[in-house]
C-alpha cells in the first residue's frame, strides 16, 4: 500500500467544527489536506484518500460513494453530527480512530510516555518563560476568568488550567474561561500547538505530554487518581516534563493540590495563593497556607498583578 501524503475533505453540506478540527489535525501530522465539495465533487489523482465528512441526512451520497469506489478510493466516513460534541478523552480517540483508518501507521491508543526516552520540550525556543499551573475547584472558573482578563495576551507565560469537574462539563467550562477574552483557553488534545499567551485546559480522562516539536499528545490517566483532572498528578508530570512550574492556587474544596503544591515548592517553582475571603471556599489554599508555602496571597486580580511584575524584573 502506498503512503498517505494528500487527503481530499469532501463537506456534505456546510463545513463543520469537527471537520475544520480533522483539517488541522491532519496538517500538524504533516498531511497536504483539500478540501472538498459533495456538489461539485471530480476525482482528483493526486489524492490519496478521501474523507467525507457528513451532516445532511437527506443528502443522497450513493453517487458520491460510488464514483470513488469505482475508482479504487480510499474512503473514511466522519459523522459530524456525532463528532461535533465529543470533548475530552472522547474526541481524542475519535482522531485516533479516523488517523489509523487513513494510515494504520498511527496508533489506536494514547501514547505511552518513557521518560528516559523523551526529549525534553526547549521552551524558550517557543517564546515561553513560565509554565503557571492554575488550580481550582468549586468556586474556581469565576476566579480564574478574573485571573486571566488581567493580562495582555502578549506575555511569554503558558498557562494550565486544572479545574475539577466532570467530564460532561469540559466544553462549557472552556467556553466558561474564554469570557476572559484576553488569554485564549484551549482543551488540551492531541496535535495542539503549544503557544505563550495561552491557557490549556487539562481533560478529565487524559493527562497531556508535551513533545519536543511543540505539540501535545496523550496518554492514560493514573488509575488511582484522587479527583477528574487530579492536580497532585498534573503538577508532578509537569515537573517530570518540564522541569521548572509554578503554581497558582484557586478556590477549592479539596485536599487534592497539597501534594502537587509540596512538590512544586520542593522543585523550587513559584506557589500563590487565591485569599480566603475572596474563595467560595478555601480549604486548598488554607492547607497551602498552613504550610508556609504560598509566596503571595490576594484576589485574582493582585494574583496577576503578582506574575506581570515578576515578569519585569
Amino acid at each position: 500500500m502506498s503512503e498517505v501524503k494528500t487527503i481530499g475533505l469532501i463537506h456534505v453540506g456546510k463545513p463543520q467544527p469537527s471537520a475544520v478540527y480533522l483539517a488541522d489535525q491532519l496538517k500538524a501530522h504533516d498531511y497536504k489536506v483539500v478540501t472538498l465539495d459533495a456538489d461539485d465533487f471530480s476525482m482528483d489523482s493526486q489524492l490519496d484518500a478521501y474523507v467525507i465528512n457528513l451532516i445532511d441526512d437527506d443528502y443522497n451520497i450513493e453517487p458520491l460513494v460510488h464514483e470513488l469506489t469505482d475508482a479504487g478510493a480510499k474512503i473514511v466516513f466522519n459523522d459530524t453530527q456525532v463528532s461535533n460534541d465529543l470533548v475530552g478523552w472522547n474526541k481524542n480517540r475519535w482522531l485516533r480512530h479516523l488517523l489509523h483508518k487513513i494510515n494504520p501507521k498511527h496508533d489506536l491508543l494514547p501514547i505511552v510516555s518513557h521518560p528516559g526516552r523523551q526529549d525534553k520540550l526547549k521552551l524558550k525556543s517557543l517564546g515561553i518563560e513560565q509554565v503557571w499551573i492554575l488550580a481550582a475547584s468549586i468556586g474556581g472558573p469565576e476566579a480564574i476568568v478574573r485571573f486571566l482578563a488581567e493580562f495582555e495576551g502578549d506575555e511569554p507565560i503558558l498557562f494550565v488550567v486544572v479545574q475539577h469537574m466532570d467530564s460532561e462539563f469540559v466544553g462549557m467550562m472552556a467556553k466558561q474561561l474564554n469570557k476572559n477574552q484576553k488569554i485564549p483557553v484551549s482543551l488540551a488534545t492531541s496535535g495542539l500547538n503549544i503557544k505563550p499567551g495561552s491557557a490549556l485546559l487539562i481533560p478529565v480522562d487524559e493527562s497531556i505530554v508535551f513533545q519536543s516539536d511543540g505539540r501535545l499528545a496523550v496518554k492514560d490517566v493514573n488509575p488511582h487518581r484522587t479527583a477528574t483532572p487530579c492536580i497532585d498528578d498534573v503538577c508532578g508530570d509537569l515537573i517530570n516534563q518540564l522541569k521548572s512550574v509554578n503554581l497558582a492556587v484557586f478556590s477549592g474544596m479539596a485536599s487534592d493540590g497539597v501534594v502537587g503544591a509540596t512538590n512544586v515548592f520542593d522543585n523550587g517553582g513559584t506557589i500563590i495563593t487565591q485569599s480566603a475571603e475572596s474563595s467560595v471556599v478555601s480549604s486548598i489554599s488554607d492547607e497551602v497556607r498552613a504550610l508556609k508555602m504560598s509566596r503571595f496571597d490576594g484576589i485574582p486580580k493582585e494574583m496577576a498583578q503578582f506574575i506581570k511584575e515578576r515578569l519585569n524584573r
